[in-house]
């Protein structure tokens, strides 16, 4: 039988964890607290810190983009496509700022993985009161490996019952 995809908050925290624990870039992503990782999506939380702020005391643009690039690579990830490559295009609009303290929802779709491309949307929300402060697009290479291979953790035969974490 072929592989399933594995899916539930668990999965996704040990995919955070795993990310986060070299020494590149995508250690900033530590302070998101994964809230759902199921089929083609990904969301987290976060507080926004003095760290991730701007020098006007609001997300800082930069900060919003890498929390975009590691969602959305997140969803990509859940559409069972665990090998992503390097990033192809990567677009932001800011709408409004979310300052220092606040707490902000990061919500990652992919919207199509194809044999080379995957493409996936990003929405950054304040959680006080929904309101969207930035929203992105992101196209993605993903490899053609045989991903069950590649991240044998991610997947279960599908004759397990327990085909989902």
């Amino acid at each position: 039988m072929a592989p399933v995809m594995k899916y539930g908050v668990d999965v996704g925290r040990k995919l955070i964890r795993l990310t986060t624990a070299g020494k590149d870039l995508n250690r900033m992503l530590k302070e998101v607290r994964l809230t759902e990782f199921s089929p083609n999506r990904c969301v987290c939380e976060m507080t926004v810190g003095e760290e991730q702020s701007n020098p006007h005391g609001t997300l800082h643009g930069a900060f919003a983009t890498l929390l975009m690039d590691g969602v959305t690579t997140m969803a990509i990830i859940a559409s069972g496509r665990p090998v992503p490559g390097l990033s192809v295009e990567m677009n932001m609009s800011y709408v409004q700022g979310a300052k220092t303290g606040e707490e902000i929802r990061i919500i990652g779709d992919c919207v199509k993985a194809g044999k080379s491309l995957a493409y996936a949307n990003c929405e950054i929300r304040r959680i006080s009161d929904d309101k969207l402060v930035a929203t992105g697009r992101h196209i993605k290479h993903v490899e053609v490996a045989n991903a069950p291979f590649a991240a044998p953790w991610l997947f279960t035969d599908s004759t397990d019952k327990e085909s989902s974490v």
